[in-house]
């Protein structure tokens, strides 16, 4: 079985708002005046059922991507909007081809008591067997004291949080439109890296210590930087102030392997750092071709010098836990 963790869409009503912003918008000639170009065919139920068939797709877990709620930090009651009108499309999808999808709730936190309400009816009235959230909100870190309603409530629930990196706009370095995108491929992985951190040393994941976090990307810098991490005088520190070592919390951290393609060497690093039980085959699809973002990704595992049961683990076993499907 293969289950797709990281499968993105977005519905032609989100799209029209979302063009109108000028973040997102169609992948055709003039694609590149987009930040995020993606195929509106995407929504099309038979056109992805379609890609799923060719590339051999069991299941894909439908999320929204955070970034489509940029522009709409000030707006809270549209950024919710946004939310329901995906996560009810999503549902419908889910309704209608219970064998093919599942729905990942997008969840915005600018406005605390609206993201309640709208966990509950993910899970309780569409059905979702996951939230997603940004890697930040607004430039404040996911691990403010004023956001612990939401994980005390996750908890309660047991369902994964799926992590999306998202902009942060301090450093001009960086730029998206003068880096050359810099802060979208590089800034984003650090972006995971600074929300899962902080979720650590906050003593967030103590409070709640049957979070499941799950990381785009392979969980972002963590794989390639651990021993940075775990030994010397900062994880020592650290250790003093949480009462455990930093790595006793890696437990609850998932990674999928949302590489934008084939990269054997990526794939073993995290499989270093996650195991064979904390990997999850992602996409990032519309995002990329589907040769390159499915095809050359599920290649990739498949050429990883691990034992064959690992590698239906982490193609679709434990996403299928994970989600209790």
């Amino acid at each position: 079985m293969i289950i797709d963790f990281s499968s993105h869409i977005i519905p032609p009503d989100v799209g029209k708002i979302l063009m109108k912003k000028g973040y997102y918008g169609p992948l055709d000639q003039d694609g590149s005046k987009w930040q995020f170009p993606y195929p509106p065919e995407n929504s099309d139920p038979h056109y992805r059922l379609k890609v799923m068939e060719r590339f051999e797709i069991d299941m894909q877990v439908l999320s929204p991507t955070s970034p489509i709620l940029l522009g709409f930090e000030k707006e809270p009651k549209e950024a919710i909007r946004i939310c329901k009108l995906s996560n009810d499309y999503i549902a419908k999808l889910t309704n209608k081809y219970p064998d093919k999808f599942v729905g990942c709730a997008l969840i915005p936190l600018f406005d605390v008591e609206s993201a309640l309400d709208e966990v509950d009816r993910a899970i309780r009235e569409l059905g979702f067997r996951c939230v997603t959230i940004a890697t930040n909100q607004y430039g404040k870190g996911i691990d403010s004291a004023e956001y612990h309603p939401f994980y005390e409530k996750i908890a309660k629930y047991d369902v994964p949080v799926f992590l999306h990196p998202t902009h942060w706009e301090s450093y001009p370095l960086v730029d998206m439109e003068y880096g050359w995108k810099c802060l979208q491929i590089f800034g984003w992985p650090f972006d995971t890296t600074q929300a899962v951190w902080r979720l650590i040393c906050s003593g967030t994941l103590k409070k709640f210590p049957t979070l499941k976090i799950v990381t785009h990307h392979l969980g972002g810098m963590f794989p390639y930087f651990v021993r940075r991490v775990t030994i010397g005088v900062v994880a020592q520190n650290l250790q003093k102030i949480l009462g455990e070592s930093v790595e006793s919390y890696f437990k609850q951290i998932y990674g999928d392997t949302a590489l934008n393609g084939d990269s054997v060497a990526s794939l073993m690093c995290g499989y270093a750092f996650f195991g064979p039980e904390r990997m999850l085959f992602g996409s990032d699809y519309p995002f990329g071709p589907p040769e390159e973002f499915i095809g050359e990704n599920i290649r990739g595992i498949e050429a990883m010098l691990i034992p064959q049961s690992e590698k239906e683990n982490i193609l679709g076993r434990n996403a299928e836990k994970l989600l209790k499907l």
